[in-house]
């Protein structure tokens, strides 16, 4: 009969669309840090654009695909990790004319509820730099690598608006005021919670 010929056809033509249809983004979240990523920044000096990272880095991450809305993301930057293959601009960035880590050691991102942005999601939070809390917004994507979740995402920031750049420093004729962030992480799962 030509019914199962059909059936076989219909069915393999169903698994090769589900195949190539987008999949979810991973339910969870996780943990990471600076051994299982990078956290790096763009500047534009006198002109030309140059690459910072950030050596330390905490992030906590709560995800639910089907509750976005309910997620959470935090993060931790000690300032002092600032690395731009530059020893005397890594100097002036620690200074109190901008990061100031002798006395705001870390800057702080949270966010909480995360909104669909094509095939990311948007993380609309705060931003507490040099002791100033202003809103930051970072986009970002997830997937699986194997037993880590991979989050990869940018953000756009202004340093003037936290007081990046005092005196001389906020002219931006030799500094811009634009800085872009870009995060790639492989998360580990979060611990259990202890029971009470």
């Amino acid at each position: 009969m030509a019914y199962p010929l059909i059936a076989r056809i219909l069915l393999a033509g169903l698994a090769c669309a589900a195949a190539g249809a987008p999949r979810a983004p991973p339910a969870g979240g996780g943990e990471g840090d600076q051994r299982v990523g990078s956290l790096r920044f763009t500047a534009i000096q006198a002109g030309a654009k140059f690459t910072g990272a950030f050596r330390r880095f905490e992030v906590r991450f709560e995800f639910d695909v089907k509750n976005p809305g309910q997620g959470r993301l935090h993060v931790i930057v000690p300032t002092a990790s600032v690395d731009t293959a530059d020893p005397e601009r890594d100097q002036i960035i620690r200074s109190a004319d901008f990061f100031w880590t002798e006395k705001y050691a870390d800057a702080v991102f949270h966010a909480e509820g995360f909104e669909p942005d094509g095939r990311g999601f948007l993380a609309r939070g705060e931003l507490t730099l040099r002791g100033i809390t202003r809103p930051a917004t970072a986009r970002f994507e997830l997937k699986q690598s194997g037993k880590r979740l991979a989050m990869k995402g940018t953000a756009q920031l202004r340093r003037l608006p936290f007081g990046i750049g005092q005196g001389e420093w906020e002219s931006t004729e030799w500094i811009g005021d634009e800085v872009g962030v870009l995060f790639d992480l492989k998360l580990r799962p979060a611990p259990a919670a202890a029971s009470p």
